[in-house]
């Protein structure tokens, strides 16, 4: 497993820093060798990281080996002469060769400010902060399992793995953030955070599972005892997860800036990964209880029946946990590009005291809901449909061991799990556009989330057609349309009109906001969106255009008045001048057919100079 984790990373590793070292380009304004020494220095760090990266995984890996040859308490059947040859190798050659690399990139990542700030440093310390991670955490499972639960293996292997991995993954926890800037590890505080999180919310929903089978007496009568192992594997699970996620969430990345990525690992992971695990754990226990009432057990006894009951009730409850907690890091107090004081200091009770800020996050959240309202609710409408279509049909099963009565209880059960979630965010986000229409319509949140449902419900349409005519053509083309025929489409049938119903609603919505959209533009409440033509000017009244004629200013010039010409004549003192002809002043006028004029008859003739009287 180490050695596919290690040839995985250097895929990795070459694939980030090729790409990087492809799209580097020449800084405007730098001299004729600034480019070159960009990309040398780009190929230099992608070899030293690689090597220095390679050299770290055998050496890990071979100290790792050596080691837990040294802890095994157990007889060696047969001596495997082979590995150790290639773990010696390892760490007499990697170990002092990784040593004098590392040593060498210390002293150039603390004298040279480029080298810290560069992303080759950023992607090495990612690639081996989680592989080292990944595989220390199943170390300590695999060693803590041993350990803790009686008749197992020896734990000298796994301990070794814990140990050392452990080691590798402090050495760079603490190199890091002393020599590179904190916005380059942040994709690794956020992954690191996402492992363990996924980690302890396992460990915890098997924790429950265990405690709760137990409590309701379900694992029967067996000479083995089963629950106490399983209850400690779990329990070292969550334990380890947890730890993993303090020293990445609590005391790093819940404190960065929430930005993008931040907000991205909240709604999807916490809010949207909580709340879908809760709603099918819920389903499920729902569905298996109505079953047992009033549907079609296919199990002999309760404790058959209810087998997948712990489980499933775990995983709600660990599901609205893990929910709750990232959805008080959402809280209005919380805007985007803050912190909150403390998780802790917010509680449901005080939320109702103020009504939360509209923004882009919250709608986020409300739509994000919404969707998955939405999706229970659709699949909760296909199975009711399809119910439907097999009574016609009159076929015993809707599913493989399914009666149409289970099936009938499955779709009441997801639609009345997810119409309520639906309709409670839904009504939210269109109580909040019939109030202020403006900022909601506008809204890059709400045209995704209505765009996103018309492509999904569009390429679900054409493949579910495309199914539908083949089935039907099937049919035809062998022994002839008829009942079974109707059976075999149902599902097709029962998501096409499923998504037909959707696709009208949500159309209706979109082509009110478009409308609104327009209106909002026209009258000026809203900026035009881009590649729209700026509206024409309204008409002005033409201004006349000014003409001063100094000279002579006899009758023939007095001609040239008419409905776009203001002219002014001035008759000149100074010296006595032959008047121009009309012609002339025509002439003149056409040579300048713009602008105000000064014509000047002179005595060598008319002289025509352009003026412009500023107000």
């Amino acid at each position: 497993m180490i050695f596919a984790l290690v040839l995985l990373t250097a895929l990795v590793v070459v694939a980030v820093a090729v790409g990087s070292a492809l799209s580097r380009r020449r800084q405007p304004g730098a001299g004729p060798g600034a480019g070159a020494h960009i990309e040398g220095s780009g190929i230099r760090r992608f070899f030293q990281y690689l090597l220095l990266a390679g050299l770290l995984f055998a050496s890990a890996s071979g100290i790792t080996g050596l080691l837990g040859r040294v802890l095994d308490r157990g007889d060696v059947l047969v001596d495997d002469d082979a590995a150790l040859a290639l773990q010696l190798t390892f760490t007499v050659i990697a170990l002092p060769l990784w040593a004098l690399l590392a040593r060498w990139t210390w002293r150039r990542l603390h004298t040279v400010p480029a080298e810290a700030r560069s992303t080759a440093w950023a992607v090495h310390l990612t690639v081996v902060g989680l592989v080292s991670l990944v595989v220390a955490m199943t170390g300590w499972n695999e060693a803590l399992s041993i350990l803790l639960v009686p008749s197992r293996d020896d734990p000298g292997s796994a301990l070794a793995q814990a140990l050392v991995w452990s080691l590798v993954w402090a050495l760079h926890h603490w190199w890091g953030p002393r020599v590179t800037p904190h916005r380059h590890l942040r994709f690794l505080h956020l992954v690191g955070s996402l492992i363990g999180l996924v980690t302890a919310a396992t460990g915890l929903v098997r924790l429950v599972s265990s405690a709760l089978r137990t409590v309701l007496d379900l694992e029967g009568e067996s000479i083995v005892d089963t629950t106490t192992p399983l209850v400690i594997e779990a329990g070292i699970a969550f334990a380890v997860g947890a730890a993993v996620w303090v020293a990445y969430w609590q005391r790093r990345a819940v404190h960065d800036e929430r930005d993008g990525p931040w907000l991205a690992l909240v709604l999807i992971a916490g809010v949207g990964g909580g709340l879908v695990a809760a709603v099918a754990a819920v389903s499920l226990a729902s569905y298996s209880v109505l079953v047992w009432l009033v549907g079609d057990p296919r199990a002999a006894s309760a404790t058959e029946h209810f087998a997948s009951l712990p489980g499933q009730v775990a995983t709600a409850l660990v599901g609205l946990v893990v929910w709750w907690y990232h959805r008080v890091l959402l809280d209005a107090d919380g805007a985007p590009g803050r912190v909150p004081a403390s998780a802790a200091e917010r509680t449901p009770e005080s939320a109702p005291e103020r009504a939360p800020e509209r923004t882009e996050v919250r709608r986020v959240y409300e739509y994000l809901l919404a969707a998955i309202g939405l999706l229970a609710a659709g699949s909760g409408l296909v199975m009711l449909i399809v119910t439907m279509v097999e009574a016609v049909a009159a076929g015993p099963d809707v599913l493989a061991g399914v009666s149409a009565v289970n099936a009938l209880l499955g779709a009441l059960v997801l639609l009345a799990v997810g119409l309520p979630m639906w309709w409670r965010h839904w009504s939210r986000a269109q109580r909040a556009r019939s109030q202020q229409p403006a900022p909601e319509v506008v809204s890059p949140t709400r045209r995704a989330y209505l765009l996103v449902l018309f492509g999904v419900m569009g390429v679900t349409a054409v493949v579910t057609v495309m199914t539908l005519v083949y089935l039907v053509l099937q049919d035809a083309l062998a022994a002839g349309v008829d009942v079974e025929t109707l059976r075999s489409v149902r599902f097709a049938l029962g998501i096409l009109v499923t998504t037909s119903l959707l696709a009208a609603y949500h159309w209706t919505v979109f082509r009110a906001d478009r409308d609104e959209t327009a209106e909002l533009e026209g009258a000026g409440l809203l900026p035009p969106r881009p590649g729209t033509p700026s509206p024409a000017p309204p008409p002005t009244a033409a201004r006349r255009r000014r003409v001063l004629l100094v000279g002579a200013a006899d009758g023939a010039s007095a001609a040239l008045r008419s409905d776009d010409i203001d002219l002014e004549l001035v008759r000149r003192t100074d010296v006595t001048v032959p008047a121009a002809s009309l012609d002339e002043l025509r002439g003149a006028l056409a040579r300048y057919p713009e602008g105000d004029l000064l014509l000047l008859e002179e005595p060598d003739g008319l002289r025509v100079v352009p003026i412009r009287n500023d107000p």
